[in-house]
């Protein structure tokens, strides 16, 4: 007679409990890390902004590796480096002292603003509006203000930002010798390959297209505002560009937003209407010629997915999270695809079923 072994008599999980507890474990674990990202996202939100500066250098130098093979590779990293460090000191320094005079000329304007949500509010049938109720009740000038001056805290951002890479290009070096210490055998060392090769790629050309796409919609409305006489072109032209990384709200913003300008200063509903017509058309030509590539394989995000990740983001880590929403969405899709447990998350951010494949 055989006694019977112990736990015989219990059922073994199903593979859909295991499943689930899995999808718990993933949906937990986003939770923890959304929790500590909004409590340090003053410390993180500059490290990933200098993650991103150093795959723009590190794409920037293989372009130039692939145009110029013969040029020395310090050279080619060099001017890599120097001109991307350059074009985010120019954001920030113009970020800094451009930003409080406009803000003062938003607030000698603000009659006519009112005026102008007056006449929307009226044709679409709604009570009229103020901007001191759009800042909910507070003084318009004060908010601005207070956003301005810390506007110049710009400079402390900048300062970390570069600190952090700094540290970035000290650390990559050893970060090979680093992946083969935390995964030994292949099989995991060959996962995290792949991860990060996905989100290398994804973001590189996400990053460059819409970078592209960017400063052509903000050379045309600094032309245009500069044809039709409106103050402060350079600094409305460089909201417009920043707009112009928030996928789908920032191409109505950058229309938007000069127009509106345009007309609290002219007082001319012809010149702002003009100004619109031919944002309008710039951005949505941007839009055929360059979205069409960005929103291939490569990326493959559900286009809701896209809108909701900007308000996910944004109240995780703010102002930067708005702008950088989709490169931090193919870095969630790039990184959950590769385990079981979290590939129910990258099926739903992809637009097909299939995320990165041209990545992989």
């Amino acid at each position: 007679m055989t006694l019977p072994s112990p736990g015989a008599g219990e059922a073994a999980p199903s593979p859909r409990t295991g499943w689930a507890v899995r999808a718990a474990i993933v949906f937990l674990a986003l939770a923890v890390a959304g929790v500590l990202v909004r409590i340090f996202r003053d410390m993180l939100s500059p490290l990933i902004v200098a993650t991103l500066l150093l795959l723009l250098i590190d794409g920037f130098a293989r372009d130039l590796a692939a145009r110029f093979p013969r040029a020395p590779r310090a050279a080619r990293a060099l001017i890599a480096g120097g001109l991307t460090i350059l074009g985010f000191a120019a954001v920030i320094l113009l970020l800094i002292f451009r930003a409080p005079p406009f803000a003062f000329e938003l607030a000698a304007i603000e009659p006519r603003v009112n005026a102008l949500l007056a006449q929307a509010s009226a044709l679409a049938g709604q009570q009229p509006i103020t901007t001191r109720e759009l800042f909910h009740g507070d003084d318009p000038s004060l908010v601005l203000g207070r956003a301005f001056r810390a506007a110049r805290s710009a400079a402390t951002y900048a300062g970390l930002t570069m600190l952090y890479l700094g540290f970035l290009l000290a650390s990559r070096a050893t970060f090979s010798r680093k992946l083969l210490r935390l995964f030994p055998s292949e099989g995991p060392r060959g996962r995290a390959e792949r991860v990060l090769s996905a989100v290398r790629f994804a973001v590189e050309r996400y990053v460059r297209l819409v970078t592209i796409k960017a400063l052509a919609v903000g050379v045309v409305a600094f032309a245009v505002m500069l044809a039709f006489g409106v103050r402060s072109a350079l600094f409305i032209s460089f909201v417009v560009f920043l707009a112009a990384f928030v996928p789908i709200v920032g191409a109505f913003a950058g229309a938007a937003f000069p127009a509106v300008i345009a007309y609290a200063q002219l007082g001319d509903l012809g010149r702002a209407l003009a100004i619109l017509a031919i944002l309008a058309v710039a951005i949505g030509g941007m839009d055929n010629l360059v979205m069409p590539k960005l929103q291939g394989d490569a990326l493959n995000i559900d286009p809701l997915l896209v809108l909701i990740s900007i308000s996910f983001w944004g109240l995780l880590l703010g102002p930067t999270g708005v702008l950088l929403s989709t490169p931090l969405t193919v870095t969630i899709m790039a990184i959950a695809a590769e385990f079981d447990g979290g590939r129910w998350l990258a099926i739903l951010i992809s637009r097909d079923g299939e995320p990165l494949n041209e990545a992989r």
